[in-house]
């Protein structure tokens, strides 16, 4: 059995032996092979560019920690079913900030959300949606299509920001008390660590 490797080399059992072809390419061949050499100062113009990007890459431009945030409302502009008030306890989440990228595991229906600061400034938008959860609403036990949650924020500090949030239930084929909204402005706070 014969197999063709690389430049030409053939391997016929445990002898090597070179293809006409690469022994011509061989000879043609000086001390450095195919790699040409590259000074010095050549050497160190390629490398910054690729150590800062390393570098940079690792640095956290917003100030925003992460950690546990509880969600307060400041302003409620809808609320159909009561559902800040039935599930007052569940409007907590565990941030997480990653370069530009946000995450935000909320207590409303286990939902993850996801998003990215804006390019200039500390503001940071992150949706998440849950496909068919099973929650109360009215006291009515409700099988939904879908909840979606929005939020648009701004850090105002390391352990606060504030902004919109928009909560829709949508139920299709379900009772209609399952399919309401929730629109606020809130507030949220690490830990109880409130800056002004």
């Amino acid at each position: 059995m014969q197999s063709t490797v690389g430049l030409g080399l053939r391997y016929s059992g445990m002898e090597a032996t070179l293809t006409p072809t690469a022994t011509s390419a061989l000879h043609s061949m000086h001390s450095w092979g195919m790699v040409r050499p590259v000074s010095t100062p050549r050497r160190f113009r390629l490398l910054v560019p690729a150590l800062l990007v390393s570098a940079m890459s690792g640095c956290l431009p917003f100030v925003q920690e992460a950690g546990d945030y509880e969600f307060t409302p400041v302003e409620i502009f809808r609320d159909d079913c009561g559902l800040y008030d039935a599930n007052r306890d569940l409007f907590r989440g565990s941030l997480q900030v990653t370069g530009r990228v946000v995450r935000l595991n909320f207590g409303l229906l286990d939902t993850q959300l996801i998003g990215y600061f804006l390019a200039e400034g500390d503001d940071f938008a992150i949706d998440g949606t849950t496909i068919n959860a099973a929650t109360p609403v009215r006291g009515v036990d409700c099988l939904l299509d879908e909840a979606s949650i929005h939020i648009d924020a701004t850090t105002q500090c390391e352990t606060r920001f504030d902004g919109a949030m928009r909560v829709r239930y949508a139920s299709e084929q379900r009772p209609a008390e399952c399919a309401c909204e929730l629109w606020m402005r809130f507030e949220a706070v690490k830990e109880a660590n409130r800056c002004e």
